[in-house]
Formats: structure tokens, sequence, C-alpha cells
């Protein structure tokens, strides 16, 4: 019992500095934001920002069409995620609890896809969005990461867990299999879909290699390709002005992890490795 007490200061400690190394990146980048040029290139460090002002955000809006660049990111993650919750649901639920001929195959097919580096698919995907004339277009930037083979394991390992008692009851009360995905599984699994929501969201949204890839046209960036391209006469990067613009892009992640955290966590810790 002492030596838990006296473990608990250095545990407490570790957890914290841990965390103020994880934030440290972001707050350097916010209190950037506020900062005029010559204070962000400046070698002089300085724990809050000088002659902090919203200038900076004023300006990288009227000189970048960040909202269209935010709604283009905003569109294809939200639809990404619907698409992505109907078939990797149906895929796991069908993995989970359905026997069929092929389905060890099936399952093995779903693990090689995630050994698979997303850079060895690219040429190839890409090639393809160029034969079907889907290059600057929202479907190129779409349809290729609605599909996700981590999802449809985490899911269905989260669906296993549930007791086969509860969907043979559903049954006798005359549920069919789609009946028992929607009133047994899915409430049954809200962590874990709240999970997957969060995941999901962070690839897409910070996605920089396939939307450089398809979107040609500026009007067709997301956000992380467009902040990249910021740049001045003579090879300069405004710093000034790509502070504020990813504290812009971070404010959607922030929020949704601060809203689904609770399943977020619940998802990570119920033990959804099992089965």
């Amino acid at each position: 019992m002492r030596k838990n007490r006296l473990l608990y200061p250095a545990r407490v400690l570790i957890i914290l500095l841990a965390s103020l190394f994880s934030l440290f990146p972001f707050l350097i980048m916010l209190k950037s934001s506020f900062e005029p040029y010559t204070s962000i290139v400046s070698l002089d460090f300085h724990l809050l920002p000088e002659n902090a002002s919203l200038g900076n955000y004023v300006t990288v809006c009227q000189e970048y069409p960040i909202l269209r660049w935010f709604c283009n990111s905003a569109v294809v993650a939200g639809v990404a995620i619907a698409l992505n919750m109907v078939v990797d649901v149906f895929a796991a639920y069908t993995l989970a609890r359905i026997e069929y001929p092929g389905k060890k195959a099936t399952n093995m097919m779903v693990l090689c896809a995630q050994i698979v580096p997303v850079q060895v698919i690219v040429v190839p995907m890409y090639q393809m969005m160029v034969e079907w004339g889907w290059v600057d277009t929202y479907r190129g930037l779409i349809l290729p990461v609605a599909i996700s083979p981590f999802i449809i394991f985490f899911l269905k390992q989260s669906f296993m867990q549930i007791p086969r008692a509860l969907d043979e009851a559903a049954m006798i009360d005359g549920c069919s299999r789609i009946g028992v995905l929607f009133r047994v599984i899915l409430p049954n699994a809200v962590p874990a879909l709240g999970t997957s929501v969060v995941l999901k969201f962070m690839w897409v949204w910070g996605d920089y290699m396939w939307p450089s890839l398809v979107s040609k046209s500026t009007e067709m960036r997301t956000l992380p390709v467009a902040i990249a391209t910021f740049q001045r006469a003579g090879g300069t990067y405004p710093w000034d002005l790509i502070m504020p613009a990813a504290v812009l892009s971070s404010v959607p992640i922030i929020l949704l992890f601060l809203f689904l955290q609770k399943y977020f966590i619940a998802g990570l810790t119920e033990g959804a490795v099992k089965g």
C-alpha cells in the first residue's frame, strides 16, 4: 500500500509531462497565430504572444478562399464518414454474425488490406481516377476513402463481444437480420461507432497525400493541401498566415473529439480487440 502511494505522484507527473509534451506544438502554433511575422521567425522565445491581435485571422480569410477549402474538407470528411459507416457496419456485421462459404478467406482479406501500406496502392488508384475522369472531383476525393479495412475489423471485434443470445431472443420475437443489427447490435456498440467516427474523421480531415494528387484546381483543394501551398514571392513561407489557417483547420477535430470523447474512450478501453 505504501509503495503504491509513493508511485502515484510519479505516475501523475509522468502523465502531466507526456500531456504537455504532446500539447506543446499545438500551443506554439496557437500562440504564433496571434503574432506578427517578425515575432514568429524571431529567435527570442516568449511563452505568451507578442503584440497579439486577430489580424492574422482576418488577413488569411481575406487573401485566401478559406471558407471554400473548409467546405471542401467538410464535404469530403462528412460524406466519407457516412459511406464508411454504412458499408463498414454491414461488412463488420456480416463477418461477426453470418456464416457463409469463404468467410475465413474474407477475414484474411480484411486483415491483409490493413497490412498493405497506402503508398503501395496510390499509383494504381490515381491511374483509375484518371481513366474514369474523377480527377479534381468530389468523387475522386471521397470514394477511394469510403471504405476502411481497419474500421471493419474494429467494428467486427466489437460486435463479436455482444452475446449471441440477444440476437436469438430478438429473432424469436420476430426480428429479421437487419432488425437485429439496428435494434440489438448497434445500440450495444455505440462506443465503438463513436470511436470509428472520430478516427475516420481525423484520417480524412487531416489527409494530405491523396487530396494533393486528386485536387488539381484551387477550388477543389482541401484545407491541408491548400495550407501547404501558402508561399510568398521569393519562396518564403508566410508563417503569420499558415499558423492561423492551421488553427482553424484543427477546430473541427477538437470539437468532434470533445463531443464524442465519452464514446471514444469507452470504445478504446472496452476490450474491442478481444475475440
